[in-house]
């Protein structure tokens, strides 16, 4: 084991300023400081930056846009009781590259109030839950600026505002009064610290969209909809220094995964800058994630350069415009979970595991699945088998476009939330910038291996709990236990429509293997006990079954014998060809020694693609 110092890994969600107190590892991402909040940088069309009033990033989940966020407010806001004293700052910074850069710090670090809010919370099951979640948000924010209540620069009239503003039970009252105040929160609130301090105020608002997103989910969307345009209103009426004519607010920095611009949220917002997944930004492609060479370094530096590879083809594969990007999460998880192991010579149990995708729930996919086209499930069988797929991207697409399954709107959240990512190689660029953001065809693509189990898995799900509804798992089973061929083959063809295959694509198998298993999983959502002796490529007769199983009370079996055939290929002959098999080759031999059994059918079933057909004959 090497005697070598190892930081503690930030796995646990800790600010910018607790990995910094607690001496945490820190993938240094303060030079974008510069780039985001400078006035003085060169601009160009597509990496225009400074003069923004509003900047929106969107990223998936688990990059690290609120890490990024919390950097920001630790760089910038000025301390309430010693104005100018930046002791704390330089702590938090040391070591970092921004402090480089003297004449920026001087400018930026610690001189000016931040306004830092996360909307992560702001949910429930029904928009009164929600409302009121905000309004714990609201008056918690305010409570942090209490310095307020005496200030010498606010008139009686707006510090008895303020004190409303820290009032969370008034705030829950949730009459028209306390509503005005809640979603004039942030307006208010810039207007004191500006006069308190003197200074130009920053706005972060981490994770904008989420209230959105919960509320589409629990059938308010229309209402919190409303109640978001209200709180950020701001946005659309800058206040001014009237006698100066400078604005009170300098710059709005928010993040989510989608930009919902259909919902006039942004609406008449001046100088909005817009940076996605798609966007051709080269300052700011690698603000949120790791590239590839932060991740090499961050292996490295925890003595796990050897499984680079592990690392790259497991959570690698996102792509954002020039640069190669890794899900933070992922890697730390990875690196925090295996350590241990590397360092006592047991590589061997080194595990790369699905931490992404067991960070959230992903039912976005779950419920998009059952209304997929035919067109759509070869894109989806196209996704998981490695290859890229087309699609008109809705950039403007918001949450409750979901409840129309539109298909296009289906790929672009998978693309936003980090299921797919864009195929820069085969997308043309000047699509991305045409004027009509709903009328441009892009190519997305898995990224990586985890994000593919993650499909498979959530096909799966989906497949599982179509077949439980109404047991037509057990239904399927009894049919082929009275020999009606024409209910099971209706089924099976419905299911292999509706459902895409999850065939791993590295696999070179015979296609009989994975219909093979789409049958096992048929008949593993069958009722306990349901079936009895149920085996798979089992010794009987004079070779291997595929499948055999009898009845609950043992005195029916059925003996299921699989082929594949190429698509146009007249499968009937085949069906038969297999049931001669079974016979040939005495697969019943065990069942016709055992007087219990009553009846015995042999079944051979031909895939083809997504059809199927069935043929019968009843052995005794």
């Amino acid at each position: 084991m090497s005697n070598k110092h190892f930081l503690a890994l930030p796995v646990t969600g800790d600010t910018f300023a607790e990995i910094r107190e607690k001496n945490r590892y820190y993938v240094d991402k303060t030079p974008y400081l510069k780039t985001v909040f400078s006035e003085d940088e060169a601009v160009d069309d597509k990496s225009l930056i400074n003069g923004t009033t509003v900047l929106l990033l969107t990223r998936p989940r688990r990059f690290g846009k609120t890490l990024l966020m919390s950097m920001f407010e630790s760089f910038l806001k000025i301390s309430a009781k010693e104005p100018g004293n930046i002791t704390k700052h330089l702590n938090y910074f040391k070591g970092t590259k921004i402090l480089e850069d003297k004449e920026f710090c001087k400018k930026y670090m610690g001189q000016f109030p931040v306004i830092s809010i996360t909307l992560k919370d702001v949910l429930g099951d029904d928009f009164e839950s929600a409302y009121l979640k905000l309004a714990e948000v609201v008056s918690a924010k305010a409570n942090e600026f209490s310095f307020l209540k005496e200030s010498p620069y606010l008139n009686e009239m707006e510090k008895a505002k303020f004190n409303l503003l820290c009032d969370e039970i008034y705030l829950k009252k949730a009459d028209k009064q306390a509503i005005s105040y809640v979603t004039s929160a942030i307006k208010s609130l810039s207007l004191m610290l500006y006069k308190h301090f003197n200074k130009q105020v920053y706005i972060l608002i981490d994770e904008y969209d989420v209230p959105l997103a919960k509320a589409q989910d629990n059938n308010y969307h229309k209402e919190m909809v409303e109640l978001m345009s209200s709180f950020l209103g701001f946005l659309k009426d800058p206040q001014k220094d009237p006698e100066k004519d400078t604005s009170i607010i300098s710059k709005v920095i928010l993040t989510g995964c989608l930009k919902v611009a259909k919902n006039s949220i942004f609406t008449g917002v001046n100088n909005l800058k817009v940076n996605t997944v798609t966007s051709e930004n080269e300052n700011l492609t690698g603000i949120i994630g790791f590239t590839k060479e932060e991740t090499l370094k961050t292996l490295q530096d925890y003595e796990m350069g050897d499984f680079k590879d592990v690392v790259k083809n497991n959570y690698d594969g996102y792509k954002f415009y020039d640069k190669e990007m890794f899900c933070p999460w992922d890697v730390l998880n990875f690196i925090d979970e295996n350590f241990t192991k590397n360092q006592k010579g047991q590589k061997n149990k080194v595990d790369a595991a699905n931490y992404w995708a067991g960070s959230s729930s992903n039912t976005s996919l779950y419920e998009y699945l059952g209304f997929l086209t035919d067109s759509d499930n070869q894109k989806m069988q196209d996704l998981v088998d490695g290859n890229s797929i087309s699609f008109i991207l809705n950039e403007t697409m918001n949450y409750d476009c979901l409840s129309k399954h539109d298909t296009n709107d289906f790929w672009s959240l998978l693309l936003h939330t980090g299921y797919l990512t864009l195929d820069w190689e085969k997308t043309d660029e000047d699509e991305l910038v045409k004027d009509n953001s709903s009328n441009k065809e892009v190519y997305v693509r898995i990224p990586n291996l985890e994000i593919q189990k993650c499909f498979k898995e959530d096909i799966q799900k989906r497949f599982d709990s179509f077949l439980k509804k109404d047991n037509l798992a057990d239904k399927i089973a009894n049919a082929l236990f009275t020999g009606d061929t024409e209910f099971v083959q209706t089924k099976l063809r419905i299911y292999l429509k509706k459902f895409v295959s999850i065939r791993d694509t590295a696999t070179k198998a015979p296609q009989e293997n994975y219909y093979h298993d789409f049958l096992n999983g048929v008949f593993t959502n069958c009722s306990n006990d349901f079936l009895t002796e149920y085996h798979s490529n089992y010794e009987s007769g004079d070779g291997y079954a595929d499948i055999t199983f009898k009845s609950e009370y043992s005195d029916n079996a059925v003996i299921i014998e699989i082929k594949s055939a190429p698509v146009g290929t007249d499968l009937n002959p085949i069906s038969k060809n297999a049931i001669a098999q079974i016979e040939d080759k005495h697969y019943a031999d065990p069942f016709l020694q055992n007087s219990m059994i009553k009846s015995i059918y042999a079944y051979g079933i031909v895939f083809s693609g997504k059809n199927c057909t069935l043929s019968v004959k009843k052995i005794k």
